[in-house]
């Protein structure tokens, strides 16, 4: 924190919270039983605490406490948390930066937004629907605690290893809230530990910038959270990612951005207990989006999205009345749209619409009394208040 005669022109602990209401499109099922709720009512939804700031000159941290509303109850619990430090290496025209990091979510570290701490939608409205499955890399933040090392050569090549394990014992200062260890489910407990790499080549030209990476996790979770012991599923889980800015001016900003994942899964301990329908199986999927931003001031941002893969009645059934099973699979495709308005630097107003063709491998009557998939539509207006 500085002072000068003006005041204290700089913290590096910041507040903000956010406030909003989702419209479904059918906020209830053919029986009058809520889907999606509370429809239509303005509700607090989550507020933060943060520091991020230099510990040193070659070291810095960023760490996130929140208190989410669940609709219904209030929990605190850590957001994203990031220590590193770095040391730059020069020889002739050449730099070297080699880094070393500490975090709680497999991509948390990256720059970039193409992953899915910092992947868009950046915010979705709490009680949407979402897709039915997702990688084990996108589900264990906040739930493990990672160490790696990293270097970036010439400001253009990345490369980084890292390895994850589960966040509990002296390390629940980076998972608290989020790994319920110790309680039934809430969590996803790794076993021993996990290894996560990230590559990308980084050109830049004139107000051009390009990126073209791959990044991926080998995973080994319990079945049960409350028995860390015996065999485990195991997770092998590849991203391609890149990202494209053009970045004329001040007033106009445009960036494309994309990803494909495959997962790879072993339910070597589920299958026996039942809870795969499968021994083995995969999902995959992408993401591609775009945003046009005015002054930083507009923004218009748009996205299609597809996730899939093999078919697990355990996991992804959806059945009729009668019982009988409809679809086990976890293809899901849908659209975001989204404008943003920040009328000052502190306040910023959110309308989010997010749309789905497909849901839960069918497009009609994906609960079997008649939903269809655009029943899941939901518009979300969203206000951030910064301090």
């Amino acid at each position: 924190m500085f002072v000068s005669r003006e005041g204290i022109n700089h913290s590096p602990v910041g507040v903000f919270g956010q406030a909003g209401v989702t419209w479904a499109s059918q906020p209830d099922n053919s029986q009058g039983q809520p889907v999606i709720e509370p429809n239509g009512a303005l509700r607090a939804e989550q507020g933060v605490v943060y520091a991020g700031t230099k510990l040193s000159d070659f070291a810095g941290m960023f760490y996130e406490y929140q208190i989410n509303n669940n609709f219904p109850g209030w929990t605190w619990s850590v957001g994203i948390a990031d220590f590193r430090a770095v040391h730059f290496f020069n020889f002739g025209r050449n730099e070297l930066l080699v880094g070393a990091n500490m975090n709680n979510a497999p991509t948390a570290q990256d720059v970039f937004n193409t992953n899915p701490p910092w992947g868009y939608p950046f915010y979705a409205s709490p009680i949407a629907p979402g897709p039915p499955a997702s990688t084990a890399l996108a589900t264990l933040g906040n739930q493990v605690v990672g160490f790696g090392a990293y270097a970036l050569f010439n400001r253009e090549w990345y490369a980084e290893v890292s390895l994850y394990r589960a966040g509990n014992g002296f390390w629940t200062f980076m998972t608290r809230g989020n790994a319920f260890f110790g309680q039934p489910g809430g969590a996803s407990y790794a076993s021993g530990v996990n290894p996560y790499w990230r590559l990308y080549w980084n050109p830049s030209w004139g107000p051009h910038n390009l990126m073209i990476g791959t990044y991926g996790l080998y995973s080994r979770i319990y079945p049960n959270n409350l028995q860390a012991s015996g065999p485990t599923d195991n997770f092998t889980d590849y991203y391609f990612d890149t990202q494209y800015q053009y970045l004329p001016s001040f007033v106009h900003k445009f960036t494309l951005r994309g990803y494909y994942y495959y997962e790879r899964q072993s339910w070597n301990a589920s299958y026996p207990l039942g809870l795969s329908s499968s021994p083995t199986g995969h999902l995959n999927g992408w993401n591609l989006s775009g945003t046009y931003s005015y002054l930083d001031k507009y923004s218009f941002s748009a996205a299609l999205f597809q996730s899939n893969g093999s078919n697990n009645a355990a996991l992804y059934a959806v059945t009729n009345p009668m019982g009988n099973t409809i679809s086990s699979s976890p293809d899901t495709t849908g659209y975001v749209l989204q404008a943003n308005w920040i009328p000052i630097q502190n306040l910023k107003f959110q309308l989010q619409y997010t749309g789905y063709t497909r849901f839960n491998g069918l497009s009609s009557n994906i609960d079997g009394m008649g939903r269809t998939p655009s029943d899941n539509n939901t518009l979300w207006l969203n206000i951030f208040l910064a301090i």
